[in-house]
């Protein structure tokens, strides 16, 4: 890739932005017992605004789902479950929605399922399926995001959340987001690919703006832009996001764009990028692994499928495995 063409896809790339979580309080059937500090739902629900986890508190779904609805004459803004103060956990949990109106929301009112900002934490062992608006083109739909000011790459007050053995499929926009000053810990979950591919760029996991922390031991679908104007959808992006270590994953589905890691001093190891089924026809883009930041280590990966298997990576042992290449 010439470096116009990487200036231009980079001012291109449809990206999770940078906005908080709504503070609605909820009108909702969920109930909880309560021990000590754990908050467990008692069965399944509906909500048609955020529940907050208290501060200190974990969340256990006991295995039930909480679904989220639109309020009377109006819609469901903001995060399904979020937390209420600097420190949170979410086990045993599925989220889903049903039938939300396809409204575009900014800032704090953009739909999420699970969301963290400002507190350090675990989500585990839980479920968000199907958070979407239906065939929506709104930037918004992530089904985990863990957030914390400022988002320039400073870390003054860095939030640690890990993120493992969940399941997520069938979002709008984004699997799991980390954005700002947040060091997370990625590991054993199953993304799944965006709903909506054919409205918007979508991206399974996303590391951006100053976060760092791993990617490791995933199952993730990657996805495809199927509009006709010049964006790109991944599976894995990781945007100013130094020293960020995406490893040992399983990469899969149909992705414009594998691994696409615009960062520095990052590591890229003994990943596995498979890409499967036909290209779109308006997919202006087939990249493996794209090495666009400096000091990356991008080492033993395997990549199978792309018309371009590797970019901007010179070393480093990665193999091109064979398999067919897809024609535009």
């Amino acid at each position: 890739m010439n470096r116009k063409k990487v200036v231009v896809l980079l001012l291109i790339i449809a990206l999770t932005g940078l906005f908080g979580v709504s503070q609605a309080g909820a009108a909702t059937s969920c109930t909880f017992t309560i021990t000590g500090s754990t908050m467990t739902l008692d069965g399944d629900c509906t909500t048609d605004s955020t529940i907050a986890i208290p501060d200190g508190f974990t969340l256990d779904g006991a295995g039930n789902t909480i679904t989220a609805v639109d309020p009377p004459a109006d819609h469901f803004k903001g995060a399904v479950v979020a937390n209420g103060g600097a420190t949170a956990h979410v086990i045993n949990l599925n989220v889903t929605v049903s039938g939300l109106a396809n409204v575009c929301d900014g800032g704090a009112d953009r739909l999420r399922g699970i969301m963290f900002e400002g507190a350090s934490g675990s989500i585990k062992h839980s479920s968000v399926m199907g958070l979407n608006q239906g065939a929506s083109g709104c930037q918004e739909g992530i089904a985990i995001e863990v957030r914390n000011a400022p988002f320039d790459g400073t870390h003054p007050n860095t939030q640690f959340v890990e993120i493992a053995h969940n399941e997520l499929a069938d979002y709008q926009k984004t699997g799991i987001v980390a954005n700002g000053d947040v060091n997370v810990d990625i590991h054993h979950n199953d993304v799944g690919a965006s709903a909506t591919q054919a409205n918007l760029a979508a991206n399974s996991v996303q590391l951006g703006f100053g976060a760092t922390g791993s990617v490791q031991h995933n199952h993730i679908d990657g996805n495809q832009w199927m509009g006709t104007s010049n964006f790109a959808a991944t599976a894995v992006l990781v945007y100013l996001a130094d020293d960020a270590d995406v490893s040992l994953n399983n990469i899969r589905g149909n992705a414009d764009i594998g691994i696409y890691f615009f960062a520095n001093n990052g590591v890229v190891h003994n990943n596995r990028v498979f890409d499967e089924g036909a290209d779109h026809p308006n997919s202006a883009y087939d990249y493996g692994i794209g090495d666009w930041g400096s000091g990356n280590s991008v080492t033993n990966n395997k990549v199978r499928g792309y018309d371009i298997p590797y970019d901007g990576v010179t070393d480093g042992n990665n193999k091109v495995i064979p398999g067919p290449q897809h024609s535009p």
